[in-house]
């Protein structure tokens, strides 16, 4: 599922799980929203699915989200390693 996807967009995609804003979440990570809006495009586009749909309160995950980002959870000990973040 994660082969050749763009590994640098996995914090991002984390943050947006996590936040559930998408203006949140580049404040998180220290990035301007269209950035994170750019970011969110394109994990859109390599897992071909909306993975979040947009709510009152925000942004919530699409079953397929939720499925990746249990995978995400798994190597993110790793990203501090791999300088990630």
């Amino acid at each position: 599922m994660l082969r050749n996807k763009d590994l640098n967009l996995l914090p991002i995609f984390d943050a947006l799980v996590r936040e559930g804003q998408l203006s949140r979440a580049a404040e998180t990570l220290c990035m301007s929203q269209p950035a994170v809006s750019n970011a969110l495009k394109r994990l859109r586009h390599a897992f071909g699915d909306d993975l979040f749909v947009r709510t009152r309160k925000g942004l919530a995950p699409t079953e397929r989200a939720l499925e990746i980002h249990a995978l995400v959870y798994v190597v993110k000990p790793s990203w501090t390693v791999s300088g990630l973040i």
